[in-house]
C-alpha cells in the first residue's frame, strides 16, 4: 500500500494536512521549501510553487497531484469534519488551518511516528549508504591533522569530502580540540590543535534525505594517563550497551546500561546527556535512549549509541555509533575503528 494511504487509513480522519517538512519528504520523497501534502479520501495532493512545479510534477506525477498553489487557496481540498494536523507545525501554521476549518483538528502525529519509527530496507540502506561517506570523510580527515590545523578548518574538509562523494551534511559538523571537548556540542572554533589534545569529530552526511552520526575521540601528541583512562571508560559503556540493546526494551533501560556502568566507576556526574537518539531523515527523530523514554525498541529503527565523558576545563571523551535494532540484539551499521586512536 503506498505510504500517504496507510497513514491515512491510520489516522482515521476525513483530511489529513502535512505541514513538516521531513514529513513531506517522508511521504513524497521529494524536498523544496515550499511543500504541503494534502490527503483526502479520494486523491493525494503535493502543493508547491513555480520555483518546484516543474521538477515536482516529473517527479510525483504518479502518486500525487501536483498543484501550483499553497494552503491558503486550497480551502476546496479540505473535505469532511476531521482534519488531522501534526503536533509540530508553527503558531502561524495552525492558526492558518484553524482560520481555514475552525477549531475542529486531531492530532495525528503519532501514526507518522509509527511508520517512520521502523525503518524499511531502503532507508536503511540510504542511511548505511551516508553512513559509509561520513567514515570515508573521517578517514580523509585523519590524513590532515597536525599541529596548527584549526578546528574550523578540520570541520571544513570534512564537509568537502561529504560532498564530493555525492552527500550533504547531516548537520554542522562538531569538531573539538583540548579542553574545548569537554562542551558535548562545541562550535568550531579558529582554535590550533597542539599536542597532548584529544580531537572530538561528531559528523554526519545525508544521502537521498536520510542522516547518519558518528563520533570519534583521537589523541594528537603525548596523552596524560587520566586521558586514557577515561577514553577506556567511555568505550567499555558503550560496548556494553551495543552487546545488551535488543527490541523489546524501552529507551530507558538503554540508557541506564551505559548510565549504571559509569555510575559503579563514579563518573555518572561527567555523563551529561542520555545515551543515544533515533535516526532517520531527521538527525535527532523517533524513540530515544533517554531516562525518560518509556517507549519501547523495536526491530528496524535505528538509533546512536554515544556515551561521553566531559570533564570542565580540561577534556571530553565521546564514542558514537548508530546501530539497526534487530529481535536478538543490533546490527552495527558503523565499520571505524573504536580503539584509541593516538596520531
Amino acid at each position: 500500500m503506498d505510504i500517504c494511504r496507510q497513514l491515512y487509513d491510520m489516522a482515521g480522519v476525513d483530511t489529513l494536512v502535512i505541514l513538516t517538512p521531513s514529513n513531506t519528504r517522508y511521504l513524497s520523497g521529494y524536498s523544496s521549501t515550499n511543500c504541503q501534502i494534502i490527503l483526502n479520501k479520494r486523491n493525494s495532493y503535493f502543493l508547491t510553487d513555480m520555483r518546484y512545479y516543474l521538477e515536482a510534477k516529473q517527479f510525483l506525477g504518479k502518486r500525487f497531484e501536483v498543484l501550483c498553489q499553497d494552503i491558503k487557496t486550497a480551502k476546496s481540498l479540505i473535505e469532511g469534519s476531521k482534519i488531522g494536523i501534526e503536533n509540530d507545525i508553527s503558531y502561524g501554521q495552525y492558526k492558518m488551518i484553524s482560520q481555514l476549518e475552525g477549531d475542529n483538528l486531531i492530532d495525528i502525529t503519532e501514526y507518522i511516528s509509527t511508520l517512520r519509527d521502523v525503518k524499511t530496507d531502503i532507508e536503511i540502506g540510504c542511511i548505511k549508504k551516508a553512513q559509509s561517506v561520513t567514515e570515508l570523510a573521517y578517514d580523509e580527515a585523519l590524513k590532515i591533522i597536525k599541529e596548527g590545523v584549526s578546528e574550523v578548518e578540520l570541520a571544513a574538509y570534512i564537509e568537502y569530502i561529504m560532498k564530493r562523494n555525492g552527500c550533504n551534511i547531516a548537520f554542522e559538523s562538531i569538531v573539538a580540540f583540548g579542553d574545548h571537548t569537554a562542551s558535548p556540542h562545541a562550535h568550531p572554533s579558529q582554535r590550533a590543535l597542539k599536542s597532548g589534545d584529544f580531537i572530538t569529530m561528531d559528523i554526519g552526511a545525508s544521502y537521498d534525505g536520510y542522516c547518519s552520526d558518528m563520533t570519534r575521540t583521537v589523541g594528537y601528541g603525548q596523552l596524560s594517563t587520566n586521558q586514557v583512562e577515561i577514553y577506556a571508560h567511555v568505550l567499555k559503556a558503550q560496548s556494553l550497551a551495543i552487546d545488551k540493546l535488543k527490541a523489546g526494551m524501552t529507551g530507558k533501560e538503554g540508557d541506564a546500561i551505559a548510565r549504571d556502568y559509569f555510575q559503579e566507576q563514579g563518573l555518572d556526574k561527567y555523563f551529561t546527556h542520555s545515551l543515544g537518539h533515533g535516526v532517520g531523515i531527521d538527525i535527532h527523530e523517533g524513540v530515544g535512549l533517554t531516562p525518560r523514554e518509556d517507549r519501547i525498541l523495536q526491530p528496524n529503527m535505528v538509533v546512536t549509541v554515544e556515551p561521553g565523558l566531559y570533564i570542565d576545563g580540561q577534556f571530553g571523551v565521546r564514542i558514537e555509533d548508530m546501530v539497526q535494532i534487530t529481535k536478538s540484539g543490533v546490527i552495527d551499521l558503523t565499520n571505524t575503528d573504536k580503539q584509541l586512536t593516538i596520531l
